[in-house]
Parts: structure tokens; sequence; C-alpha cells
């Protein structure tokens, strides 16, 4: 296993010849460094190469030079489905009675879960048996008047703060007075 410090000090001293380039198993590099140690090219080189390898963190080093030695195990991923009778069978349960056949639609129509007020494609609200579809909602009675007076003066006080434009106060403060 190659060392760091080992690397670098052969970087500063020998590296105008290579030497810390065959210490890190890069042999064409330290060839290279070789042909050309008579000019001084190859002396700039490994006192850059010196201050990298000086600088460099441990894991990092060992990551490029010492191969998988640090590196954590191949990660495996199971791309098969679960084996039969891995989960248990649960009965599919739905919040409302299940339409029959004659109303159009298949059974298993509509799915699990859906939201109150939702009618499948196809189909306008309303012509559904009772019972099948949830109906949309009642009208709610109107708010008493010291309600609506609190609910004013909130709204003014964002406007007052800029949460709400000139605009939007008065559409809010429209659909509150509509509600006397």
């Amino acid at each position: 296993m190659k060392d760091k410090n080992t690397a670098a000090i052969l970087a500063f001293f020998f590296g105008w010849m290579g030497a810390h380039k065959f210490y890190l198993g890069q042999t064409g590099a330290g060839l290279l460094y070789l042909v050309f140690s008579l000019t001084t090219i190859p002396l700039f080189l490994s006192f850059i190469e010196f201050i990298i390898l000086a600088l460099m963190d441990r894991d990092e080093f060992n990551r490029r030079f010492n191969g998988s030695h640090s590196l954590p195990g191949p990660v495996v991923v199971n791309m098969l489905p679960p084996a039969h009778g891995h989960y248990p069978q649960q009965p599919q349960q739905y919040p409302y009675p299940q339409p029959q056949p004659p109303y159009g639609y298949p059974p298993g129509y509509p799915p699990q879960g859906y939201p109150p007020g939702y009618y499948p494609p196809g189909f306008p609200p309303g012509t559904y048996p009772p019972g099948v579809y949830p109906q949309p909602a009642q009208p709610m009675p109107p708010a008493p008047q010291g309600d609506i007076i609190a609910r004013l003066e909130k709204l003014n006080e964002l406007r007052i703060a800029g949460l709400l434009t000139d605009e939007e106060f008065a559409q809010q403060k429209a659909r509150v007075l509509d509600q006397l």
C-alpha cells in the first residue's frame, strides 16, 4: 500500500527524474520525466505535484492510488419481484358500496379512497343511485352578525399590513357581505 508522505517526499527531492511517478505506479509518466530530466520541465511539474500531494486528503490519496482498499464493497440491487406469498394478502376495502353493472361502469370502479365529491368521467353529478357516491356538501347557514364584523376587521388588518391588495380586500369584503 502506497503512502502519501513517501510520495510527497519523492516528488520534492527526486521528482525531476520521476521517482514519485514510479512509486505511484504511473510508469509511463515516470519514463517521460526521465526522458525530459535534462530540461527544467519535470522540475517545475514535480514541485506542483509535491504541493498537490502534500495538501491532498488521505482518503482521496487512497482512492486514487491505492485502488479499492478504502472503497466500500459493491452495491447489490435486487431487481427481482418478491416471492409468491411474501406479502400477506389484504382484503380490498372500499369506503362506499360498489356500484352494480346496471349503472354502466365496471366492477372495482371508482378507485379506492377517492375524495368526497369525486365523479367518474362520463357520469355527471346526480346520475348515481343514492348512497353509492357522496353528495356535495350543503351550504352553510349564514354566520351571526358579530362574526361578520370580526371578519371584516380582520380583512382590514390584513390590507393595512400589506398582505392583501385593495382589489383582494374588495373581493373578500363582498364575499363576507354576501353572507348577510
